[in-house]
């Protein structure tokens, strides 16, 4: 154990990693990744037994930015891949998973006492990734913790489906779902606010019923657009690392010889859209994200338009940290998050 190492911290407790608990050699393996996946188990369980410290918090974040920062950028199909291999979350105790029931895949996850505010849960991944799956996790915090039931959707993915494809779909969930349960979130992370917002444009230009409110985790603002931290921050965004306005990206997203005007359609680019008269939304981004200036924009938008929003950021945060509720520091902002609307729809 290294001098200094706080007595039962992870280095010194940790006995199942190739490092054999030795805090110098556990530090190098974090930098290496050469047991990645058995350390980040490790430091999670670790986290569990001593929950809610602010340092252990800000060590997870660090970990898992070290982590990002080493992994290679995988194609999509590979992406994919890897995570329709991750197990699944188990629901928590009194949690019921179960299919919405409409045309586009949707889950139901609910949970008994819950109030009867729903959330509509996007998933992002960039409009290329992601499933309603793979954001259990936060399905999971919002109906368990937060005691919101959710409604998590599937939509189809580039480059096999091109926009607006994917708002298409997302449109065609809040269309059943707002019927069914009129007292209704939108939420959204990356691609999924870009989504969430989207949608509730789309909503008001067909002159249907709004959501009590709409939040957006790091969402995209235009597809396309070329924004100062795109190309700032992309040595800080480890998640991301690449420029989200970049031809080979853009490539997979639209049709080919698409111009500007598509490009600028508030059917794919809510920044283009109309904001007055938009329910209350909260937003978050982190100062060291590629879409720091996306969320920034989108608030400005929002504000000048009169409406009721709150734009929190964070520092050296991961990409959409608001949607990883195994990170500490998701916890405070998802919570920031219900207490904006619990006021705000008051």
């Amino acid at each position: 154990m290294e001098r200094g190492e706080p007595k039962g911290s992870l280095f010194a407790s940790c006995k199942e990693t190739a490092c054999g608990g030795d805090g110098e050699k556990m530090r190098r393996l974090c930098i290496k990744c050469d047991d990645r996946a058995r350390f980040c188990r490790n430091l999670l369980l670790y986290y569990k037994k001593n929950e809610g410290g602010k340092q252990m918090a800000s060590f997870v974040t660090h970990f898992l930015n070290v982590m990002f920062r080493h992994m290679p950028i995988i194609e999509d199909t590979e992406e994919r891949r890897q995570n329709a291999a991750r197990p699944l979350p188990k629901p928590p105790k009194g949690v019921t998973v179960g299919d919405a029931g409409l045309s586009v895949p949707c889950e139901l996850i609910e949970k008994q006492g819950n109030g009867d505010i729903y959330v509509l849960n996007i998933h992002g991944g960039g409009f290329t990734t992601g499933s309603a799956k793979e954001t259990r996790a936060l399905s999971f915090y919002l109906c368990d913790k937060l005691g919101y039931n959710v409604l998590a959707c599937d939509y189809r993915l580039a480059p096999e489906h091109k926009l607006p494809a994917a708002f298409e779909d997302c449109f065609e969930v809040y269309r059943a779902v707002i019927k069914k349960y009129p007292r209704l979130i939108v939420l959204g992370g990356s691609a999924g606010g870009a989504l969430a917002i989207g949608t509730v444009q789309r909503a008001m230009r067909a002159h249907l019923p709004l959501p009590l409110a709409v939040a957006a985790f790091s969402p995209v603002a235009g597809i396309g657009m070329d924004l100062p931290s795109h190309k700032a921050n992309i040595k800080t965004d480890y998640m991301l690392k690449r420029d989200p306005s970049g031809g080979k990206l853009l490539a997979k997203l639209v049709p080919a010889g698409v111009g500007e005007d598509f490009l600028k359609d508030p059917s794919i680019s809510p920044v283009y859209g109309e904001f007055r008269g938009f329910p209350p939304l909260f937003l978050s981004v982190s100062d060291s994200e590629v879409l720091y200036d996306d969320s920034k924009l989108l608030y400005e938008k929002a504000k000048t338009a009169g409406v009721k929003c709150k734009l929190e950021i964070g520092h050296k945060q991961l990409h959409a940290w608001a949607s990883i509720p195994q990170i500490p520091e998701s916890h405070q902002t998802l919570q920031n998050m219900k207490t904006f609307f619990d006021e705000a729809v008051r």
